[in-house]
């Protein structure tokens, strides 16, 4: 089972999310990789911010990237600091300009060497955005618990676009495991951070977790 640590790792004292110290924590607890999320600021670099607001209250969209916090990375930063290394690209789809972010985020990963990349999203437009920009990188759907009428049939409904269904906790129920995994389609599971939930995962077939705590979760399946 592969284990990425999500945003890097999120903990009391752990560095910022989404930042290279973030992810150098979670490498270093064991994860095959990290979970990180990308926007655009103002001036067109593809940033790794979850948040529309910056703590400051300021969009990150009308921010130049000169004026963001010292320690909120380029994509381009993360993936080079990810090498050999598996990095999961959630596409934000709250922006005002979706192809840009598209765009902005495909010329990156294309940049980028050694590092095994998958782009996911909760907007289906950025998912096939994405199909179109890098055909050969793996795509996934986000689907959480707000829609969770959605966690079976929009995967199945995208299955020429993408390769993995990427499911809240608890939308990973056992019969939806089983079909989505029957239908060809890995299931990766978040945010799970209980080491009894992660075994169990393991059980049911879930092929992904993306977790807070990578070392705990590890450690718990080892």
């Amino acid at each position: 089972m592969i284990v990425l640590g999500h945003r890097g790792v999120r903990a009391p004292g752990a560095p910022r999310e989404n930042s290279l110290a973030a992810f150098a924590q979670a490498l270093a607890d064991g994860a095959a990789g990290v979970e990180l999320d990308v926007r655009v600021c103002a001036t067109g670099e593809p940033v790794l911010v979850h948040d529309p607001l910056l703590p400051d209250r300021r969009f990150v969209d009308r921010v130049a990237k000169r004026e963001l916090p010292a320690d909120v990375p380029t994509l381009d930063e993360a993936l080079e600091a990810c090498r050999g290394k598996i990095v999961n690209v959630e596409l934000k789809g709250d922006v005002p300009n979706r192809p840009a972010l598209a765009g902005a985020a495909a010329r990156a990963i294309k940049r980028a060497r050694g590092v095994e990349v998958i782009v996911s999203s909760f907007d289906p437009l950025l998912v096939g955005l994405s199909a179109t920009l890098l055909p050969r990188v793996r795509r996934g759907i986000l689907v959480g618990a707000r829609t969770p009428r959605l966690a079976t049939a929009l995967p199945l409904a995208m299955r020429a676009l993408v390769s993995g269904a990427h499911l809240e906790d608890r939308l990973a129920t056992p019969g939806r495991i089983a079909r989505l995994s029957r239908a060809g389609l890995r299931v990766v599971v978040w945010t799970v951070n209980d080491p009894a939930r992660a075994v169990e995962l393991r059980k049911l077939g879930a092929h992904v977790l993306i977790t807070d705590r990578p070392r705990e979760i590890l450690s718990a399946l080892d």
